[in-house]
């Protein structure tokens, strides 16, 4: 028995269930991601970047737009679904992120993730990804769309902080 592992934590069957997927080629990079309630409600987004991103950058941005909405939800218990590998493993910490701008992503993605109460990201085929996909390559009134999708533009990475201005310069 391996004690210095830290248990798994468990998903209840009320989980939310939280699809994403990233798309990034030389005309256009987007994110796609489908949120489902336990008693089926689901809000679709497709997100588009006016900045340039790779398919991993993509996929991060895709998954924490998922996380973000998650919380604005107030989702406590939700399970993940990516085909990324990369994004799934880092996230899981079987990879360390390496790469200076994906290790930023990842400390975005940890820190919304501190915020759910029990939390499962698991790699799925491209197959099982389909829904995502598809909005995620932006694609609008498709016939595969069965409910509203609210599109969204994203001007810049998410990782990239907001300008910060000083109201007032005196002590208080």
């Amino acid at each position: 028995m391996d004690t210095d592992q830290e248990p798994k934590k468990e998903i209840s069957p009320g989980a939310w269930t939280l699809k994403v997927d990233g798309s990034s080629t030389t005309e256009r990079s987007g994110a796609g991601l489908i949120l489902r309630s336990p008693e089926g409600f689901k809000i679709q987004t497709a997100i588009s970047f006016s900045f340039p991103a790779t398919n991993n950058q993509a996929e991060y941005e895709a998954l924490i737009a998922g996380l973000k909405l998650s919380r604005t939800l107030r989702v406590q218990d939700l399970k993940i679904h990516s085909d990324s590998q990369i994004v799934v493993k880092q996230t899981n910490g079987e990879y360390i992120a390496k790469d200076p701008t994906l290790a930023k992503y990842q400390a975005l993605v940890q820190s919304y993730l501190a915020s759910i109460l029990s939390h499962q990201v698991l790699q799925i085929c491209r197959e099982e990804n389909e829904e995502a996909d598809i909005l995620s390559k932006l694609v609008r009134n498709s016939s595969d769309l069965d409910c509203s999708v609210y599109f969204e533009e994203l001007h810049k990475p998410s990782i990239e902080s907001g300008e910060v201005l000083e109201i007032e310069n005196t002590q208080n």
